[in-house]
């Protein structure tokens, strides 16, 4: 099947980077994200409880009997789905790992069990009675599952800063396995989608978002949102919600906005602060100007920009592979500061004129 529904990155498009250069955003929280966390809901009695309570819910529904059992693929005359399928999964097969406490996680279990709808989903076309049942099936199981997180959020939320909750919440997003599709960009030239780039005008996509979540450079949580709900809204938008694609990106813009809600609710997350301005430094609100500025930057102007801070402050360039360095504003003194501030501003300021 080609696939139509992913998202493609676009340099000169996405906050903060354009062509080769990327511009870490100011230091807003007390650390840098670490890339390993805290556990968040961890499978333990109570909950291993509800998720077997579920499953049997789930079970006696009249649209589960076609998921109920692995797929006897020969018996079916199913010549190629081990081709389609890698990875086989069944409501008895989670059911059974439930009780020999397989799942660490409570999204370890949910994970394994959305592998039962996504291999319907690829298998059969979306108007076919097998496809309309794992969605229905699909649904039922994602409303448990936010009933189920709200409360294991009320009995054990994190105390961990929001935006290292937005990692916690990328990595599982990127896990679970309806985001196949979804982790990197569009080669839409090798997919032959000659009118991608026309109809998709902002791509992007989860891998895209991790790089700038390691790098600081989303200045809050709804900027990340933002990000990762246009992924899905490119899926829908360019294959229609009803196709295979849109419905799974339907089903992943939902989890996400689930999850996300949490986080913004949780009253016991510090939300972090900014870091207290250095005498003599740059303060934040300086550097957050800064940083918004050079996202309006023509190419040129931004390797100019970067070959000043080059001779002024070589300890705030770092390279990022062979075609792209990293300015971080952080790392600015106040004389190189000011020079590359005068510079920038001057560059916008011509750019507005020349748009009016």
């Amino acid at each position: 099947r080609n696939h139509r529904g992913g998202p493609e990155q676009n340099n000169t498009k996405a906050p903060g980077r354009c062509g080769s250069l990327a511009m870490a955003a100011p230091d807003a929280h007390r650390d840098k994200r670490a890339k390993a966390g805290p556990v968040l809901y961890p499978m333990d009695e109570p909950l291993l409880r509800k998720c077997d309570a579920l499953m049997k819910n789930l079970a006696k529904k009249s649209q589960a009997v076609h998921f109920l059992r692995p797929v006897d693929w020969k018996k079916m005359g199913l010549v190629d789905y081990p081709k389609l399928i890698k990875h086989p999964m069944d409501i008895g097969t989670v059911s059974e790992r439930l009780g020999k406490n397989h799942y660490a996680r409570l999204e370890d279990f949910a994970n394994e069990t959305r592998l039962i709808w996504k291999n319907a989903f690829i298998f059969n076309a979306p108007d076919s009675l097998y496809f309309k049942a794992a969605k229905s099936l699909s649904d039922a199981f994602e409303k448990a599952m936010e009933k189920m997180e709200a409360e294991a959020e009320a009995v054990s939320a994190l105390q961990v800063d929001t935006m290292e909750r937005c990692n916690i919440l990328l990595a599982d997003i990127q896990a679970n396995p309806l985001a196949e599709w979804f982790l990197d960009p569009v080669d839409h030239v090798a997919l032959g989608l000659t009118d991608y780039t026309q109809v998709i005008t902002q791509p992007m996509d989860l891998s895209t978002i991790g790089r700038k979540l390691q790098r600081a450079q989303y200045l809050s949580p709804e900027d990340f949102a933002h990000d990762t709900r246009l992924v899905f809204q490119n899926a829908i938008t360019y294959n229609s919600a009803q196709s295979m694609f849109g419905v799974v990106a339907g089903i992943l813009a939902s989890s996400f906005d689930r999850r996300y809600t949490l986080i913004t609710q949780a009253a016991a997350i510090d939300p972090g602060r900014p870091m207290p301005d250095r005498p003599g430094w740059p303060t934040f609100a300086q550097k957050k100007k800064l940083y918004d500025l050079c996202t309006k930057l023509s190419l040129a102007d931004l390797n100019q920009m970067v070959q000043m801070v080059q001779k002024g402050c070589q300890a705030a360039v770092q390279q990022c592979g062979h075609k792209e360095v990293e300015v971080d504003v952080d790392e600015l003194d106040m004389d190189t500061f000011n020079k590359v501030l005068g510079f920038v501003g001057g560059k916008t300021s011509s750019k507005v004129k020349a748009d009016q």
